[in-house]
């Protein structure tokens, strides 16, 4: 059988390809090939899909990210009073056009939606999809699919597209099984199954797993909820990278998407082999501060690892506490240490500060950012999303602090400080994101 793969746009005011990639569908590409069957792919947000130099000379900026081709589109009315910009963020409309014209017959459509706030950039993208191919079957998964079932149905019913709840080989078998035809035995996917990046022909990154889930029950992540904590096999590990490495040699960074990077046994191991590749290594995500030693730290530096972002969330012990007991300041005060020990370059080390957490103060935000800049490490604040299933979210539901059925977009972190009344305002966040801005500028003028 013949399958096209589709990653959608994102619409979205915000958005930046910090090493992007649609791993899960990457993943089901890989495993219905296993299987037999005939795969194309078309990525909406690779910035050097072929064709895209007629419209934008894309460019890498540092260690391969950069920015989307953008394109400023109408607002849903359901944010009409958001005073941001509403952008298309990937690939012109009329190349994809030109892509989905160019496929020929197919037996079966797959795309996937990962943040709950980008559901309508899924919905764009299948509304492009139908308009070519207006019958065939197209199922449609992810994380968003999981945590909003019937907002998923509701949204896609008039699309005709089967959505598809689970992960793995449990979603696919629920597409292979609407065919009748052979369905995958129940082997270990993670393992087994190698990313497959056969469909990108110019790529300078690759983003990989070493491992999915994490063992923490942080009050504010869902991934506790989707996946349970295992790790990929050392030989299988290095079998991935050499082929990727093999197959794309203009590669340069790796990137390690996983949650809990820090938390295998065999760590040492694997940094080990991992000197064994001439490439840099990233681990964006926000690992554990508290598994950082020095020989880790020593471990990391020789491998080549280059960009490193901490989990901190919040400098207020309590709050610590409350949401998941991972990480103290005095934790994240022994990493920094160990970092500069190691020789690590201080602007790629930072620290993620999460604003508007249920019952954060404003003077909270304040304190994290001084923290992170008197250690010498960059802070990066992320805006609270509420996730459907994680024990806040439960919560805000519970004392009608958050309505129960508010629409993902208006979930969006951007769009909250907007219509919240309940958390930081705008005014109180852009206040907090100049101050961070006028510090981190005040200390570079110093270093002058």
């Amino acid at each position: 059988m013949k399958f096209l793969i589709v990653n959608p746009w994102i619409y979205d005011s915000a958005a930046y390809d910090f090493w992007l990639k649609p791993m899960g569908l990457l993943y089901i590409s890989a495993m219905l090939k296993k299987q037999g069957h005939q795969v194309q792919f078309i990525d909406n947000l690779d910035r050097h899909t072929k064709g895209i130099e007629k419209y934008k000379k894309p460019k890498d900026k540092y260690y391969g990210t950069g920015k989307f081709y953008t394109k400023t589109v109408e607002k849903p009315k359901i944010i009409n009073f958001i005073d941001r910009k509403f952008k298309r963020y990937g690939m012109p409309e009329e190349l994809f056009e030109e892509k989905l014209k160019s496929i020929g017959r197919i037996d079966g459509i797959i795309t996937g939606i990962t943040l709950t706030y980008w559901y309508y950039g899924g919905k764009k993208t299948v509304e492009k999809i139908r308009e070519f191919y207006p019958d065939t079957p197209l199922f449609l998964g992810g994380i968003y699919a999981n945590l909003y079932p019937d907002h998923s149905r509701k949204t896609f019913n008039d699309l005709n597209t089967h959505i598809i709840n689970g992960n793995g080989v449990q979603s696919l078998n629920q597409v292979l099984k609407y065919y009748n035809t052979e369905m995958i035995n129940d082997y270990d996917w993670f393992e087994e199954i190698l990313l497959d990046y056969s469909e990108y022909k110019k790529i300078s990154y690759a983003v990989i797993l070493s491992s999915i889930g994490c063992p923490y029950k942080c009050t504010y992540c869902s991934t506790p909820n989707m996946w349970r904590f295992k790790y990929k096999s050392l030989d299988k590990i290095r079998q991935e990278l050499g082929m990727i490495l093999k197959n794309h040699p203009n590669i340069k960074n790796i990137v390690f998407f996983d949650d809990a990077f820090l938390l295998r046994p065999d760590l040492e191991d694997m940094l080990f082999m991992l000197k064994d590749f001439n490439v840099n290594y990233h681990l964006p995500n926000g690992i554990h501060a508290h598994r950082i030693n020095q020989k880790l730290s020593d471990l990391l530096k020789e491998a080549g690892f280059k960009i490193i972002k901490l989990g901190y969330e919040t400098s207020n012990p309590d709050m610590q506490k409350k949401t998941g007991n991972k990480v103290t300041n005095l934790d994240l005060m022994n990493a920094v240490k160990c970092f500069k020990q190691s020789g690590f370059d201080m602007k790629n080390i930072g620290a993620y500060i999460i604003s508007n957490l249920p019952g954060q103060k404003i003077n909270e935000l304040y304190e994290a950012i001084d923290f992170c800049l008197d250690l010498g490490i960059n802070p990066n604040i992320n805006e609270y999303t509420p996730i459907p299933g994680t024990k806040d979210y439960l919560e805000l539901i519970e004392k009608n602090i958050l309505p129960k059925n508010t629409d993902p977009l208006l979930l969006n972190n951007t769009y909250i400080p907007y219509w919240w009344e309940k958390g930081i305002s705008k005014q109180e966040l852009e206040k907090v994101k100049l101050y961070l801005k006028q510090k981190k500028k005040a200390i570079e003028n110093e270093r002058i």
